[in-house]
């Protein structure tokens, strides 16, 4: 899974570029600001239709590392899942974001070879069950560095929380003309919650009144004792205002992952990408 961190460089320097060439031919003016730019608190909450790439592995020694493709385990790779977000401007410069996430897919595949997850072995023959949860939250202080009466750009950092939950169930079922019944044969279970430090960007012009587009960009890669990551994130928006507070907002987000931990006998990796559009009512005041 590679990243393309030049084309998110790219379409935030078009937002940026935007925004101060509107400056240029108008007034900061606090009274000529845009309805959203005023706004101290913004909730926004919604639906996020996502498609998941995904591999896991968890692995204790002596076992082989053997990553597990969720596709190829018949995974279900599509969740229509909610979103929070929160913005609290607690200063003229300064302000917190809050969100989270969840991704949610299980299926059934029968197993042509052996695997090993979380120390166990799942022989050739049995039927596998695979679920995979991911919450994510996301807690960043912002900077406003940059703002006109109709755009603003923030930049800051603060801390991407995943919280991995991976189950693996194994049967193998017993048929013939007095017996068809299936048995659990092993089951195994994987939970990671890795914490990841990041740096973000937030750019935001209105078009008019009513019509504005809005830019995330996140990023962050760190090796620390036993934990090695990256973390890369974008969220574009078309936002509109179909009230003095209220206002919707249509967007695409992309989220890259790949986050493992090495405890010596013991290690686990999950390298993960969400992407798909996004759907939100936002509430201003």
């Amino acid at each position: 899974m590679k990243h393309t961190w030049l084309q998110y460089a790219v379409l935030l320097l078009a937002l940026a570029t935007m925004a101060v060439a509107q400056a240029e031919d108008e007034a900061d003016s606090e009274s000529a600001r845009h309805s959203y730019l005023q706004r101290k608190h913004v909730l926004m909450a919604g639906a996020y239709w996502q498609e998941a790439e995904a591999e896991i592995r968890e692995t204790r020694d002596p076992l082989p590392r053997i990553a597990l493709n969720l596709g190829h385990l018949g995974v279900d790779e599509t969740d229509t899942t909610w979103y929070l977000e929160y913005r609290y401007r607690f200063a003229e410069r300064w302000s917190v974001v809050l969100s989270g996430q969840r991704f949610s897919g299980s299926g059934e595949v029968g197993l042509t070879r052996d695997l090993n997850f979380a120390g166990l072995v799942f022989p050739a023959g049995v039927s596998l069950e695979t679920k995979l949860e991911v919450d994510t939250y996301f807690a960043d202080v912002m900077y406003k560095a940059y703002s006109s009466p109709t755009a603003e750009i923030a930049i800051g950092g603060g801390l991407h929380i995943f919280d991995f939950d991976a189950s693996l169930y194994g049967r193998s079922s017993i048929e013939n003309r007095l017996v068809n019944r299936s048995r659990e044969l092993i089951a195994s279970n994987s939970d990671m919650i890795a914490p990841l430090p990041n740096v973000r960007a937030h750019a935001f012009y209105a078009i008019n009144d009513r019509l504005a587009l809005m830019g995330n960009v996140g990023w962050m890669s760190a090796n620390v004792d036993e934990w090695d990551g990256s973390f890369g994130y974008l969220h574009l928006r078309t936002h509109l205002m179909i009230g003095q507070h209220l206002g919707v907002a249509l967007g695409y987000q992309f989220t890259d992952v790949d986050v493992s931990r090495d405890r010596g006998r013991q290690s686990s990796e999950y390298d993960i990408e969400f992407s798909g559009p996004s759907l939100m009512l936002t509430l201003g005041w």
